[in-house]
């Protein structure tokens, strides 16, 4: 009787997960439609060596906030299991005390980073500290924003959650191309994208009001720190996988072979960030069930077709039209990109399908899978230091990183699996 309602639980749950996982693409596409649109605008506003700045400045942002990816799945796994006790209460606490603990962190990270804001500089060949100074001041919205995500995320409010993205986005389109225009250049693209996170921690603090009025019992977050540690190591390591190639291309190749290679990464990341709604829905769906013992693995089977349908339904577009797509999207000036999409955008599908892997595991508490994303992102890393003559070389590099991110992680899931039947 236990085993048939469990089944019927899962069902319904499963159900929830493609009504949910189908709203958070769509906000997800809407947001990367003005995420792209933002980059498509800068692109053609500025010159390539100009792009080629802002989009390294944009990805180092990208690795630097790991401890924001962190928070927002250790904030949504908590509260998750809170939510699934029915204590709002809790919740509502684990809210402030995480709000706190990310001010703090977000102000000391700042501060710090910009002291060393003139290595970075140098390391990078950029000739302008500010960048940097302004880059980082946006790490202390990020770790706010990240904690109201994480609440929202974890008491499964995904219209409000998933409205908020595109807003934001929209918000850093309008802002950075008006100051763009205005002939801010470089420092309108990032001030865009700082105003519009600014804006986005008042627009969530909004969403969550009412928790306020639930009461704020304070309850021992047994396993936050230890949870968030391994958490954000392998959130770290996954960034690194999607992100550190444009930086080192921003290292070893010239500026005007950057600009190209970001075009080609601001395109095929497509086929990750639009399959990354799902990955964002399933997570407190398997936390609660895990919580609840509940089967959990019909969500991760239909996680993973939606992936899989969407990054393909993108590869077979860039297959076949290539060059229109490049050109009308970014004009002719960026000649490298069309030969290299194909195999690029592949990559982007495998880690697309790493993601949810990691997502999956970590919301089963399964924090070592830690261990084998670092593995990759230290294979990729050496790949690149190795071999990095080319475009040719690196996206080659990429397609085996992303391959090598999901084989590693396979025994983590089969040792779930194998103890689930009941053979360990």
């Amino acid at each position: 009787m236990y085993d048939w309602l469990a089944s019927i639980r899962a069902k319904i749950i499963t159900d929830d997960m493609t009504r949910h996982g189908i709203m958070m693409v769509i906000f997800a596409l809407m947001a990367g439609l003005l995420k792209y649109g933002f980059n498509l605008t800068m692109a053609r506003m500025l010159t390539p060596a100009e792009y080629g700045t802002l989009y390294s400045l944009l990805s180092l942002q990208s690795i630097l906030t790991v401890f924001s990816s962190a928070i927002n799945n250790s904030v949504t796994k908590f509260a998750s299991t809170f939510k699934a006790q029915g204590r709002l209460d809790r919740v509502s606490y684990l809210w402030w005390f995480s709000l706190k603990r990310a001010f703090v962190i977000g102000l000391t990270s700042f501060l710090g980073l910009s002291l060393v804001s003139p290595l970075i500089s140098n390391f990078l060949n950029i000739d302008n500290n500010w960048y940097l100074v302004i880059l980082f001041f946006s790490i202390i919205l990020a770790f706010a924003l990240s904690v109201n995500w994480g609440i929202l995320r974890g008491v499964q409010r995904f219209l409000h959650l998933g409205s908020s993205t595109p807003l934001i986005a929209l918000l850093a389109l309008s802002v950075g191309v008006l100051l763009v225009y205005l002939g801010w250049g470089v420092f309108g693209g990032l001030l865009g994208f700082v105003i519009a996170e600014l804006i986005g921690v008042f627009i969530t603090l909004f969403f969550l009001r009412d928790l306020v009025k639930v009461g704020n019992e304070k309850v021992a977050i047994r396993g936050l720190h230890s949870y968030a540690a391994l958490s954000m190591l392998a959130i770290t390591a996954f960034t690194l996988l999607t992100f550190i190639d444009v930086v080192l291309v921003k290292h070893y190749l010239g500026a005007e072979v950057t600009g190209n290679y970001s075009v080609i990464s601001t395109l095929g990341k497509v086929a990750l960030i639009v399959p990354g709604g799902i990955a964002t829905a399933m997570f407190p769906k398997t936390s609660e069930l895990y919580e609840k013992n509940s089967a959990h693995r019909p969500v991760l089977l239909k996680a993973i077709l939606l992936t899989v349908v969407l990054a393909g339904g993108i590869i077979i577009i860039y297959w076949l039209f290539p060059q229109f797509i490049t050109s009308l999207l970014f004009g002719e000036k960026y000649t490298l990109v069309s030969p290299y999409l194909l195999k690029y955008t592949g990559a982007m599908s495998l880690l697309a399908i790493s993601f949810l892997l990691m997502n999956y595991l970590l919301s089963l508490n399964q924090t070592k899978v830690a261990y084998p994303l670092m593995v990759a992102v230290l294979a990729q890393i050496g790949l690149i230091v190795a071999f990095h003559s080319s475009i040719s070389e690196i996206v080659n590099i990429m397609l085996i990183s992303g391959a090598l991110s999901v084989v590693l992680m396979l025994p983590l899931y089969v040792k779930i699996r194998i103890g689930r039947l009941g053979f360990t």
